[in-house]
């Protein structure tokens, strides 16, 4: 066992030093940077799913900024149609009323005593005919118009929603 320890002495010694503190510092070495690698991959494995859980909250908030604004011009539009709708009905009662004027006319030109005695047939026959006429052309005005202003609103609504989609 003394000769072994002597063969140990001087460089040889230090030798066998360095190489059994090789063998064990190596393999430890090793270890610590498995353990710095995988706490940096950890980290990265962490900005990554950050970054994908901001990237989809972003795309939910977008999504619903989107349908938002989809549902505001739903609403605009609805507001738009009642209004056209308010506007027809009030354009409907005036017409009412002139249309009884017209017949409150029309009766007192049939009537001999309010027109003053012998009024000619022809001028009733006209006076009919015109009323008939203003009575067509007054209803198709009005479904033409009902008819423009739904269009109008579906249109504009829907140039605002594809508006809001390309933003």
């Amino acid at each position: 066992m003394i000769a072994e320890l002597k063969a140990l002495a001087g460089w040889r010694g230090y030798a066998a030093a360095v190489l059994v503190g090789a063998l064990i510092a190596g393999p430890a070495a090793w270890t610590v940077q498995g353990w710095r690698h995988d706490a940096k991959v950890a980290g990265m494995e962490r900005d990554w799913a950050q970054q994908i859980a901001d990237a989809q909250a972003l795309a939910r908030a977008t999504e619903q900024a989107r349908w938002a604004k989809r549902e505001g011009v739903i609403n605009d539009a609805k507001t738009q149609a009642a209004v056209a709708a308010a506007d027809a009905d009030r354009a409907r009662a005036a017409s009412e009323r002139l249309r009884q004027q017209v017949a409150q006319l029309q009766r007192r030109a049939r009537d001999p005593a309010a027109a003053g005695g012998g009024q000619d047939q022809s001028g009733v026959d006209t006076l009919d005919l015109l009323v008939r006429l203003l009575s067509g052309m007054d209803e198709a005005g009005r479904d033409v118009s009902g008819y423009a202003d739904r269009l109008r609103v579906s249109g504009l609504a829907c140039e605002r929603a594809y508006e809001s989609l390309r933003k």
